[in-house]
């Protein structure tokens, strides 16, 4: 047996997704277990299909396992991001290597990067930035040109080659190789043009109606995303909650904003104040994103006020290992899960019982979270199915 792991969010699982897992079983992985995000996702929005949808797109499209990322690190820095995901991967004793795609394709770049961004003149170069009042991403960019030059700053500043730097700094000590998976390869596998579209650019098709994106997916995921959008629930924007969100952050002051990650520099009453002035989210986001904020930062800064997520929590390895899904080949990898976990196994509700106090806590807020991502359903879920919702288990791939 030889495992691979693959995080991600598949929102929604397209071709591009099928193609890493296809490449990923020819480089040797006879098993794979994909850690991925839930309900809502790293750049601080909602997912368009409930996780349901997307665990059942990676179980039919090839995946064996389907192991959560639970929504404290799931919408956190790409730092605790990628923490989570892989300490989730090394609890289960079985991954041998992680499988990311990339923009350069080129391991010894990534490596390289990945010491200039600890690097301790970077550091003090990016200080000098900081104190220009540029932005950290914008800082680092600039520090690390400075010493290492345009060809690894080129790296640090495209988004799938900085999630793989914090994946290799995250597989330290772990054993856990890396794969690496040209990205222009996924998105030129094929000649076919539609094959190319993105998950970004898949939602927008989505939204806005345009049929063209059936062809961007596997027809298994196109299929469970059409049953649960004619089930109303999906697809699903944060727009869907304005209201709920408007009303959770109205009720703030600025000091309660401090308490939510990536707040700091008194960016908790320029927050405050757009929310005191502004009429829905997107009016937020506009008024708080400057130079110095991401729109992304600024993103899941509300998000996670309004899922009420304090500071601290996704410092640390996550306490469990949630189990999504599965084919067959993922029974195999819970039966010798039984011997290799680090962390307690969660198969139903009643294990949340028999966890410590922090995993029960961390379970609290994937409750919440979906509970209040059911209002963006046509007809919104009532509260609880965290607590009810079984495994979905598939006997063979259907793509």
């Amino acid at each position: 047996m030889k495992t691979a792991g693959i995080i991600c969010e598949y929102n929604p699982f397209h071709n591009g997704h099928l193609y890493q897992i296809k490449k990923t079983k020819e480089a040797g992985a006879t098993h794979i277990i994909c850690v991925m995000s839930g309900n809502f996702v790293q750049r601080g929005d909602v997912s368009i299909v409930p996780k349901a949808a997307k665990t059942q797109m990676a179980i039919d499209c090839g995946a064996d396992l389907v192991l959560e990322l639970p929504v404290v690190w799931s919408m956190s820095s790409a730092e605790s991001f990628a923490k989570g995901a892989v300490s989730i991967l090394n609890n289960t004793g079985l991954c041998d290597i992680l499988s990311f795609g990339s923009e350069c394709g080129e391991i010894n770049l990534l490596n390289k990067a990945s010491a200039a961004v600890k690097d301790e003149k970077v550091d003090a170069q990016i200080g000098k930035y900081l104190e220009q009042g540029a932005s950290f991403v914008n800082a680092r960019s600039k520090a690390i040109q400075d010493t290492y030059g345009n060809e690894i700053e080129a790296v640090i500043t495209s988004p799938n080659d900085i999630l793989g730097i914090e994946y290799l700094n995250a597989l330290h000590g772990t054993g856990i190789k890396p794969l690496v998976i040209k990205r222009d390869t996924v998105h030129d596998a094929e000649n076919d043009s539609p094959f190319k579209k993105s998950a970004g650019e898949i939602r927008e098709l989505i939204l806005s109606g345009n049929t063209a994106f059936k062809k961007a997916m596997p027809h298994a995921a196109y299929e469970i995303l059409r049953q649960y959008a004619k089930n109303g629930m999906c697809p699903n924007t944060v727009d869907d909650l304005d209201t709920a969100i408007m009303a959770v952050l109205r009720r703030m002051q600025a000091e309660d904003f401090k308490n939510f990650p990536d707040v700091s520099e008194g960016l908790e009453n320029r927050i405050y104040n757009a929310v005191k002035q502004s009429g829905n989210i997107n009016e937020i986001l506009l008024r708080s994103k400057s130079k110095r904020y991401t729109m992304a930062r600024i993103r899941r800064i509300v998000l996670n006020a309004f899922l009420g997520i304090g500071k601290g929590l996704g410092q640390s390895e996550v306490p469990y290992l949630r189990v999504l899904g599965m084919s067959e080949g993922g029974k195999e990898l819970l039966s010798a899960m039984k011997e290799t976990a680090k962390k307690p196994v969660i198969m139903k509700y009643a294990d949340f019982q028999k966890a410590d106090g922090f995993a029960r806590k961390i379970f609290s807020y994937e409750c919440t979270a979906a509970d209040l991502y059911a209002l963006a359903y046509q007809k919104p879920a009532p509260c609880g199915t965290e607590m009810t919702n079984a495994i979905y288990i598939a006997l063979e791939e259907t793509i």
